[in-house]
């Protein structure tokens, strides 16, 4: 069973996201059990504040290089710093399986397909 809510520090990634036109978060969730790998419809918490948001969970399989399980958090429309920030993840529902794309094209094509679903998400 997945759990309901991740907790994590906000640390530096290779910025991988703001080149693709979507900037997350990296947290750091420690030896935390994650949900299985996928994207989710997620609400974000962060200094009282509370935010729609869409998560990674997983391998990123379409950014060569990548290692390890990335927990990674784009709020749309959100500027700010996050770094070092505490984030709690409430998952509201998994939005699809994590998947190869063929592009990055296609893959920036898929992350703007998730952005717009989050006002499905309960």
């Amino acid at each position: 069973m997945r759990p309901a809510v991740l907790r994590g520090t906000v640390v530096r990634g290779d910025g991988r996201g703001r080149q693709l036109g979507f900037p997350t978060a990296n947290i750091d969730v420690g030896a935390a059990k994650t949900p299985e790998h996928g994207v989710y419809a997620v609400e974000v918490e962060a200094e009282g504040l509370k935010y729609r948001a869409v998560c990674n969970i997983g391998v990123r399989p379409s950014i060569s290089g990548s290692q390890g399980v990335h927990v990674e958090v784009h709020i749309p429309g959100f500027e700010g710093d996050l770094y070092g920030k505490t984030l709690s993840l409430r998952i509201l529902r998994k939005l699809r399986g994590e998947k190869k794309f063929g592009s990055l094209d296609e893959l920036k094509a898929q992350i703007a397909r998730d952005i717009a679903s989050l006002s499905d998400a309960p």
